[in-house]
């Protein structure tokens, strides 16, 4: 759990109508997990059979056999993965990654987007556990609570928008309109970031990208384009329509829908103290609203040279109302545990910096000198500016000692 911040401000908006842009569809795109889950020897045994008969089939390292997985069919590759995956598995909604059963998150699996836009993230989630029964197992652990054995590493949401007026208004230059807040060190300070590497032309189709895929990441792209000319997802089209109440407002093939994706993963994630899936859910709206106003297209405004004050876009306006919360997950983690453990180790530690800081200055132990370092010390806490905000940052940390991971 984390301490939440008070409501700040969002950017100033421009309403997005319906004849600007429509929102057709929104979903998990993909979704990647770690599993603590160990291979049985058994299993392992038919992983290295199966990846040799994937092997032997043709020359190149492109072979796949097919195997089931408690009547689940999946492709065992001939290689694995980077990362440390010596195994992968494949299905058309799933994709399975294992590595050495030493390593005790040795299970990671991403959900595809055909699947989660088919069935949904659950529904693939069961199906991947299913597959893995009496395959791998869960070590018992003091350390884990009962259902902490599924870890979030990769999230992404979109939202699809059908736009004629933004397909007619784009240019490659919109780039510079683009307002980044770099990393946030902490709740209460956000650096203006304003270096133009964060963003880039994407080189599929027309789009723009913004921030890093290992952090927070936003890519605005034409999908329309980028489904004819690289990925062939054309059973999107029926989602669109469905989308548009039935209507087809295109010729032969559809045209002008913009997809944003909000690409959650890595330090973003676990900064914010979401590991578990249920963490997730929970805090996805407070999530999507930091990525969007963190990471934002504006529209100028030419009397005002302030950029961070320039007109949120309307597409971001109206992915944003989806998501909308005036508050959002502050970086840091709050401590859990036994508040009289944790004071007496606290007290321990106090106990051997004094010890180590006195024979520093007097390069032996005193109390005398002992008792200056105290004094010292006290005078510095007592005159310290920012005593009352890491009083009160101290109480965040600890609000929840007392309770149950």
């Amino acid at each position: 759990m984390t301490k939440r911040i008070s409501a700040r401000e969002l950017p100033t908006i421009i309403p997005c109508t319906d004849d600007y842009a429509r929102l057709v569809a929104q979903n998990w795109d993909t979704v990647q997990e770690a599993f603590r889950h160990t291979p049985t020897p058994h299993f392992c045994d038919r992983l290295d059979q199966w990846q040799r008969a994937a092997a032997d089939i043709g020359d190149s390292l492109e072979g796949r056999h097919l195997v089931d997985l408690n009547g689940r069919p999946f492709l065992m590759c001939a290689t694995g993965a980077r990362g440390g995956f010596k195994y992968r598995l494949e299905s058309d909604d799933i994709l399975i990654f294992i590595g050495s059963p030493k390593r005790e998150w040795t299970i990671s699996v991403r959900y595809l987007s055909a699947g989660l836009w088919e069935h949904g993230l659950g529904p693939l989630r069961q199906r991947a556990l299913d597959a893995l029964k009496d395959l791998a197992f869960v070590p018992k652990s003091p350390l884990y609570a009962d259902d902490d054995f599924i870890r979030v590493s990769r999230a992404d949401w979109a939202f699809d928008f059908y736009s004629p007026q933004f397909t007619h208004e784009y240019r490659n230059e919109i780039a510079a309109n683009v307002i980044a807040r770099s990393a946030v060190k902490s709740s209460e300070h956000f650096d203006l970031d304003q270096g133009v590497q964060i963003w880039r032309t994407a080189t599929q189709g027309q789009g723009l990208t913004i921030g890093s895929k290992t952090g927070l990441q936003l890519q605005l792209y034409n999908k329309t384009k980028e489904i004819d000319d690289k990925s062939g997802k054309t059973w999107m089209y029926l989602i669109w329509v469905e989308g548009l109440d039935g209507e087809w407002p295109w010729g032969a093939r559809p045209k002008d829908v913009w997809r944003l994706e909000v690409r959650l993963s890595g330090n973003f994630l676990k900064d914010r103290d979401i590991r578990r899936p249920a963490q997730l859910d929970a805090h996805l709206p407070e999530l999507i609203t930091e990525a969007l106003c963190n990471r934002r297209l504006t529209v100028p405004n030419p009397h005002d040279e302030d950029r961070s004050r320039w007109p949120l876009h309307p597409l971001w306006e109206r992915a944003l109302r989806e998501f909308s919360r005036d508050k959002i997950r502050p970086i840091g983690r709050t401590v859990t545990g036994r508040r009289d453990a944790l004071v007496d180790n606290a007290v321990g530690q106090l106990a051997g910096q004094l010890r180590n800081a006195t024979v520093l200055n007097l390069k032996d132990y005193s109390p005398a000198g002992r008792d200056v370092l105290i004094r010292q010390a006290l005078r510095r806490l007592d005159e310290d500016p920012d005593h009352a905000k890491k009083i009160i940052a101290a109480q965040a940390r600890y609000s929840t000692v007392d309770e149950a991971r």
